[in-house]
């Protein structure tokens, strides 16, 4: 596939969502329990931890920062209009991300982001296992899990929680790789007569890495539920 083709629909998608924000969320009250297990599930695909890097370890001098732009249609849209009063169907994320190795094929990684024009804001990190390190023949294979906490919202919290495994292989400066983990989204209404909900999605995501010298270029397309995401990384990588 190539960067063209990875490329559009997150163009096209950033610039619908530069004149068509999704809002504050403020009207949580007025959902039903179906209509906020719905958001709570939209959400999650949106601000789940999305590492968009390969399985590689960095090692223990390694680390790589960067900024990465991540949009996701999602699938109960209905839920997320009630919700901010808006018509879209995006929640684009904007966030810096941190990545650092540590000994014995270990990684941590940390990123914040916020949704442009709403108060949704989103902390989170992770902790990676390398357990194929991966070489000049071998591919590499990595066990991750992740945290992310919604902020800024005060009629709920958000929270996920997500066990993945990653798989990547090199080829000179291109590295393909692929994944698929379980990821656990927890909201709780603080507002009106709404219970707490807890959805459980299957998570799947191919990307690529692309390295172009001082910079790497990673792109990548996610999977959960009814939601499809698009994001691209831009990254300093030692």
């Amino acid at each position: 596939m190539s960067c063209r083709r990875w490329l559009a629909p997150l163009l096209a998608s950033s610039l619908a969502c530069a004149t068509a924000h999704a809002g504050n969320i403020g009207n949580v009250g007025a959902l039903s329990q179906a209509q906020f297990q719905n958001l709570t599930g939209d959400l999650g695909a949106a601000l789940s931890y999305k590492d968009m890097m390969p399985a590689a370890p960095l090692g223990i001098t390694g680390f790589d920062i960067g900024l990465t732009a991540m949009d996701t249609r999602v699938g109960q849209g209905g839920a997320l209009h009630a919700a901010t009063g808006s018509g879209s169907d995006n929640l684009f994320v904007p966030s810096l991300q941190a990545q650092k190795g540590l000994p014995l094929g270990f990684d941590v990684g940390l990123t914040y982001g916020r949704v442009p024009g709403s108060n949704v804001r989103v902390i989170g990190g992770d902790v990676s296992y390398a357990l194929i390190g991966g070489g000049l023949l071998a591919p590499a294979l990595t066990v991750r899990g992740t945290y992310t906490r919604m902020t800024g919202v005060s009629e709920m919290g958000l929270n996920t929680r997500s066990v993945e495994l990653c798989l990547s292989k090199g080829f000179v400066f291109i590295t393909p790789y692929i994944g698929v983990g379980r990821v656990r989204t927890v909201g709780t209404p603080h507002t009106g007569t709404l219970s707490a909900v807890t959805v459980d999605e299957t998570k799947e995501y191919v990307g690529a890495d692309i390295n172009m010298g001082l910079l790497n270029l990673d792109l990548e397309v996610d999977r959960m539920g009814g939601s499809t995401s698009y994001g691209a990384n831009v990254g300093w990588r030692l």
